[in-house]
């Protein structure tokens, strides 16, 4: 395991997180991407002054909530086999199972992260399409 006390802070920080928060990281990042390019989209349609819709817009905040339960369901997965390799092995010293415990919140963190910021762009914009709608 990568001892992250060691690690530079801030992005160098980051980058190691994601890292060794498993492979969900990818998918949560995959569901932020797609929040992200799908905002995008929407504010580019109301600057150019396209008529606004609300369609794929509901997409933005099912990309959020996706990230939100990959991110949980990656720390169960991660607790459950932390539990297996516990049970397995005959003497655990408690700094590893911290570490272990440690790690398992990076995925749900990052789910949150990308849930946060997916459900606030999907509120600002449908509130600003309802608004030039009527």
């Amino acid at each position: 395991m990568i001892d992250l006390d060691k690690t530079s802070t801030g992005f160098g920080y980051m980058v190691e997180a994601y890292k060794i928060g498993g492979p969900y990281m990818f998918w949560i990042t995959i569901f932020g991407l797609l929040a992200l390019g799908l905002g995008v989209w929407k504010i580019v349609e109301l600057v150019t002054g396209k008529k606004p819709n609300t369609r794929f817009l509901e997409l933005i905040r099912m990309s959020g909530s996706l990230a939100l339960a990959f991110g949980l369901f990656s720390q169960i997965v991660g607790i459950v086999q932390a539990l297996e390799a516990i049970r397995a092995a005959a003497d655990v010293s408690p700094q590893i199972v911290m570490g272990g415990a440690i790690v398992s919140f990076y995925a749900p963190v990052w789910g949150f992260i990308v849930f946060f910021i997916a459900t606030v762009l999907y509120y600002v914009l449908k509130e600003i399409i309802q608004q030039q709608s009527t």
